[in-house]
């Protein structure tokens, strides 16, 4: 097994709380952000705001990041991100519904932002997985949720110590930037008198962030009310996963390995026993079904059944019992005493189960090819596929690692995603 790397975390400087220039712009772009946000959620025809709302967070989290460099993985999850928000925002898939993609571009959008900013407890993705969605979902961003607040409070007092210049200038600003929406507006006003089909477009534009009477002012109040705690928690998220204490995240993932060491309690014979028991249940029964399980590779069928019904029965308990045995086996490396990791029929026994797991998923793909050879593509027939294709890539993986003695956790989660992704354009 490889070294660990050493995780790079932020802190504030000084006791005292301060704010850098990239986190007071961050503080007040996040209040568009979150509007946008609401608005692309909740009112209809809007899921198109996405996109600027993606744009948006991106410039937020390298602003705060500016000076540091974004880890390799880190693209692969922003990747992913941008993936499904596009097929989001314009419709493209066919295979991965509204909700689920809603659910995709969270999580995606939540892990590269724990990577962006170095807040991955091991410095990367890996075994840690619950505890660091426990801390991109939870404890960062609920932990730091008046973080913007204290941003803003503390750019109002510097600005009152900085005296009266910095107010001057900051009138001539705002005056400045007052000249140039009007100026902004007029011309794309002459633009559409010249151009019909661009008057249509701009109007739709305006349409987004006017208080126009025809969608209802008190709606638009609820946008911007319900906004607020939305910002809140992206910022944050963002400002948090930057400014995450370095001790604190190590105690966390010092005492988590610390409980993990602790259950190497099991004795290596019971395990091994536990072990072999399931791998002769696993081959007894694919003695006693085999021409039952292999019929799809011939195209056989047993007597009695069609097409539809043997595809789509014993395809999620195939799965199922992929599942059983990755809890199984975590269960067995995690628990097992010291002395099962010089021990060869320890690790064959492990081998074994997870190529008979590798069997079970090729059988459960046979089967979901079949079904769509005969009927065509439909999106819960795709999902099917991603799913054993995930589940075949685990046993693979982790075969390697146990091998090998390789990490491979974060190879499983980077193509579990990419392809996840690549669906999401189908």
């Amino acid at each position: 097994m490889d070294e660990q790397r050493e995780p790079v975390f932020e802190r504030a400087e000084g006791e005292a709380f301060r704010a850098g220039p990239a986190e007071v712009a961050c503080a007040l772009i996040m209040y568009l952000t979150a509007y946008l946000y609401v608005r692309s959620a909740v009112a209809a025809n809007s899921e198109w705001l996405c996109i600027p709302v993606a744009g948006l967070l991106i410039l937020c989290v390298e602003l705060f990041n500016r000076g540091r460099k974004a880890p390799a993985e880190s693209y692969v999850w922003l990747g992913c991100f941008l993936v499904c928000v596009c097929s989001l925002s314009l419709g493209l898939s066919h295979v991965w519904d509204e909700f689920q993609l809603s659910l995709f571009v969270h999580g995606f959008c939540v892990w590269w932002v724990l990577s962006r900013s170095g807040a991955l407890l091991e410095g990367e993705s890996g075994h840690l997985l619950p505890a660091d969605g426990f801390n991109g979902l939870i404890r960062i961003p609920f932990g730091s949720f008046f973080l913007r607040l204290r941003t803003l409070r503390w750019a109002v007092k510097a600005r009152k110590k900085s005296g009266g210049g910095q107010k001057k200038r900051f009138l001539w600003v705002l005056l400045a930037a007052l000249l140039c929406v009007a100026l902004f507006i007029q011309a794309a006003k002459l633009l559409s008198a010249a151009d019909s089909d661009f008057a249509v477009l701009f109007g739709r534009f305006l349409s987004w962030f006017a208080f126009e009477m025809d969608e209802g002012i008190f709606e638009n109040i609820l946008y911007i009310v319900l906004s607020i705690p939305v910002g809140c928690w992206l910022y944050g998220l963002i400002g948090g996963a930057r400014r995450l204490d370095r001790d604190a995240a190590a105690r966390q993932r010092q005492g988590i390995n610390t409980f993990l060491a602790g259950i190497r309690r099991v004795p290596c014979g019971f395990w091994c026993a536990a072990a072999g028991a399931f791998t002769a249940l696993y081959a007894a029964f694919f003695f006693l079904q085999g021409s039952y399980l292999f019929g799809a590779f011939t195209r056989t069928l047993p007597e009695g059944f069609i097409v539809s019904q043997y595809a789509r029965q014993g395809f999620f308990e195939l799965c199922r019992v992929m599942a059983v045995n990755f809890t199984l086996l975590w269960l067995m490396t995690r628990m097992a005493d010291e002395s099962a990791r010089g021990k060869k029929l320890f690790r064959l026994l492990c081998v074994a189960l997870l190529a008979e797991s590798m069997l079970f998923a090729v059988i459960a793909f046979s089967k979901i090819a079949l079904y769509i050879s005969c009927f065509g593509f439909t999106p819960k027939r795709l999902q099917s596929v991603w799913l054993v294709c995930v589940l075949f890539a685990g046993c693979l993986l982790w075969t390697v690692s146990l091998t090998a003695g390789k990490k491979t956790f974060r190879k499983w989660m980077v193509f579990s995603a990419a392809l996840l992704a690549a669906f999401a354009l189908w």
